[in-house]
């Protein structure tokens, strides 16, 4: 992890600026402020929290809120974004420094899918969330993301080519600098998040796209509610 966590650190300024620009970004900000619209002291932990959006969103709504994220750039933005909230650099594939049942809710932002072992990430929050606590988390879509776009004769993006999907692998993404990506099937996660003692509330794949200039009927996002059983 040691690894990515530097080229966080390197993509970190970049990141921030194109996120801070991207109508996908929005989408995504839509469906998480549609699900938690206000909280009553709820502890929350934010986990891989950037620099630190969702962090203060929740603030804002009444949530007792930590943010904690591997890369130090990404918390030094935070901590300067945002100064009153309590952001920690933590790695988040190793034991996390919280006690056991501490959490009501972990929630988890476009991360998983650049972490290697996830496993461990979902024992670590089945741990410290309280028993019928909430673990939410969102990815980008496996079965749409590292694809190529169909066009037609006018250039609208109609359709998406697959080639490979139920194998996990890993590539690297070039949008910020070189971040790691690791694909999995949607399988892998419901999985996984089983395995650890997690029963599915909800999922979403929520419109991302325009309709105009690309298909809206083809998700971009991939959102999952868990209960600690």
């Amino acid at each position: 992890m040691k690894d990515i966590i530097i080229q966080w650190n390197n993509a970190a300024s970049k990141y921030v600026e194109d996120q801070e620009h991207s109508e996908f970004v929005e989408s995504n900000k839509r469906v998480v402020k549609a699900r938690f619209e206000n909280f009553n002291g709820d502890k929350v932990l934010d986990l891989g929290c950037g620099y630190g959006f969702y962090t203060d969103y929740f603030r804002s709504i009444g949530a007792n809120v930590i943010g904690i994220d591997g890369s130090e750039k990404m918390i030094g933005i935070a901590r300067e974004r945002y100064p009153t909230i309590e952001f920690l650099v933590m790695d988040i594939t190793t034991p996390l420094a919280f006690e056991n049942n501490q959490f009501d809710i972990v929630f988890s932002n476009q991360v998983l899918m650049d972490i290697e072992d996830i496993d461990f990430v979902f024992s670590e929050c089945r741990r410290i969330l309280k028993t019928g606590g909430i673990l939410y988390y969102s990815i980008v879509h496996p079965a749409f993301y590292d694809c190529h776009w169909q066009k037609d004769e006018n250039g609208y993006r109609y359709a998406k080519v697959i080639d490979k999907y139920i194998k996990p692998y890993q590539f690297t993404n070039e949008f910020w600098g070189e971040t790691e990506h690791f694909h999995r099937p949607l399988s892998y996660y419901l999985n996984v998040a089983a395995k650890n003692g997690f029963a599915l509330k909800q999922t979403c794949e929520p419109i991302s796209y325009d309709g105009i200039s690309k298909n809206s009927d083809l998700p971009l996002f991939f959102f999952a509610e868990y209960i600690k059983a």
